[in-house]
């Protein structure tokens, strides 16, 4: 993989004032916002495939948007045994609240005790599920970036663990990446905290380009080409 071209490639780019200024604004526009999963993830099929400029116009938003949109859903849907599990969590917190406050001293201990197992038992499994979840959706989102908008690619749990199993070194030096780049993308606090919106859409297509690469390399196609 070509790290330093993830972190670089933006600014080769003519137009990449004006292409990271809109998606600093949009980035600020809650709904509007899903426009830049789009942008970033249209980006990802570019590195795949090889484009040696990959950043896409803006001219195209409304399908920027709809990926996004798409991807939003998915995600949801691959989060979502977590937040039924959080569900369940209150639910019983509440249930277990109400039956042992009527169930008198002795008895309400009991239930209440018994109540607080389940609980922890629930959020250890939600903990769990949300450590693998966060650390395995950049699979199903650069599978659904080389897609027609696939949504079943999220909840294609075997598809996804086969694409990290296959490309695990990769994967990991990616997603660590991508990581480095948010760090570095907090700093534009600096700039009157307006700043961080731009480094952010930056950090995102940082992303992008190392996930977009992993496909490549996935592929057998090699590193992308010079610009």
């Amino acid at each position: 993989m070509d790290i330093g071209k993830a972190f670089t490639y933006v600014f080769e780019d003519p137009n990449w004032i004006m292409k990271v200024l809109i998606g600093g604004i949009v980035l600020f526009i809650p709904i509007v916002d899903f426009a830049v999963i789009g942008y970033m993830l249209t980006t990802l099929k570019n590195v795949a495939d090889g484009q040696s400029q990959p950043l896409p116009e803006w001219g195209d938003f409304g399908n920027h948007f709809m990926k996004g949109l798409y991807a939003f859903i998915g995600v949801l849907v691959y989060f979502l045994p977590m937040i039924l599990i959080w569900c369940c969590v209150f639910l019983f917190t509440f249930a277990g609240s109400a039956v042992a406050g009527s169930a008198g001293r002795n008895g309400g201990d009991a239930i209440g005790g018994l109540v607080g197992i389940v609980i922890l038992c629930l959020q250890c499994i939600m903990g769990l599920y949300a450590l693998v979840a966060g650390l395995t959706i950049w699979a199903p989102m650069t599978r659904f970036a080389m897609s027609a908008n696939q949504l079943s690619l999220f909840w294609d749990f075997r598809g996804t663990f086969d694409f990290v199993s296959k490309n695990v070194a990769n994967y990991i030096i990616a997603l660590l990446l991508a990581w480095v780049a948010s760090f570095v993308a907090g700093f534009g606090v600096i700039l009157c905290f307006v700043g961080v919106l731009f480094t952010s859409f930056w950090a995102n297509l940082v992303s992008a380009h190392l996930f977009g690469q992993l496909w490549r390399t996935s592929q057998g196609q090699g590193t992308v080409p010079a610009a």
